[in-house]
């Protein structure tokens, strides 16, 4: 086997998702906020003979139909190559869990065959658009991002000056996005709340308050009428006073602390009413 590419593939949340439009494609037009979360699959790719992608646990579905091989299938179409590669993920990011886990592996793995490959001159981001709509975020290698259209179009933000950090809820439901979107009843299209995000970020005036102020989801009620018991988690929570924002179309939820000290608080008090939860930080590098 030739030399082999490691790479660390991270977590996401959405700090806003806004359902601003439909398309002619069937598809919906998205505004939204991503932060990449410190949790990460360990994604190993290579040059071989063969299509050989192992994911470990296994994710449902047919077997090459997961989104690493559609990555490198893509790739390869691109380039003009066959899809010979060697691919091992080893999750970490629980699957349907809304934290973008699938798509960040294909971004990994565009990645690292992009540069097994030496195609250091092919732009990465329409070649992830047709593989999945979180994957241009995670091939782009941002932190932070304002994500728009089908997710295609990525800006890249800068970090707030102080650490973000998040009490994340690990929901034992997995949801098919495809539900949630064909449960959502379209209400007023707007995107003011990811707008007035990204300039804050763009502005170095993204405090925590100001973070937590824009947390927002317009598929939360339709995510909690296919799985009620994001309602209940949440109904739970806020009895503690402890609001959950939801991440993508969920079910993983999380509340944002002041700093790690205080997220870490806030966990303690979710664990002992039941919950199990992590604490993790947000904005980190592939």
């Amino acid at each position: 086997m030739s030399r082999a590419t490691v790479l660390m593939a991270p977590a996401k949340v959405n700090l806003t998702l806004e359902v601003v439009g439909s398309r002619p494609d069937g598809y919906h037009e998205l505004a939204s906020v991503f932060a990449t979360v410190d949790l990460r699959d360990r994604v190993r790719v290579a040059p071989w003979r063969a299509l050989d992608v192992k994911i470990a646990p296994a994710v449902d579905g047919p077997r090459g139909d997961d989104l690493a091989s559609r990555a490198v299938r893509a790739l390869a179409d691109a380039s003009g190559r066959s899809a010979l590669a060697h691919v091992r993920v080893r999750k970490r990011i629980p699957v349907a869990s809304g934290l973008g886990g699938g798509s960040s592996d294909a971004g990994a793995v565009l990645r690292g065959l992009s540069r097994a490959w030496r195609l250091g001159s092919v732009d990465l981001t329409p070649i992830a658009a047709r593989v999945g709509s979180d994957v241009p975020f995670f091939v782009s290698g941002a932190a932070f991002a304002l994500v728009r259209g089908r997710g295609e179009l990525v800006e890249a933000l800068p970090a707030p000056s102080d650490a973000l950090w998040i009490a994340l809820v690990r929901m034992p439901e997995r949801l098919s996005t495809a539900d949630v979107f064909a449960a959502h009843r379209a209400g007023p299209y707007e995107a003011e709340r990811s707008a007035k995000l990204a300039k804050a970020l763009r502005d170095r005036k993204a405090t925590v308050g100001v973070v937590r102020e824009s947390l927002h989801n317009d598929l939360l009620a339709a995510a909690e009428s296919v799985a009620p018991a994001i309602a209940d988690a949440r109904k739970r929570a806020s009895a503690l006073g402890i609001d959950l924002a939801m991440s993508g179309s969920g079910p993983s939820l999380f509340a944002l602390g002041d700093d790690r000290a205080h997220a870490i608080r806030i966990a303690r008090r979710l664990r002992r009413a039941g919950f199990g939860v992590r604490v993790v930080r947000l904005g980190v590098s592939p």
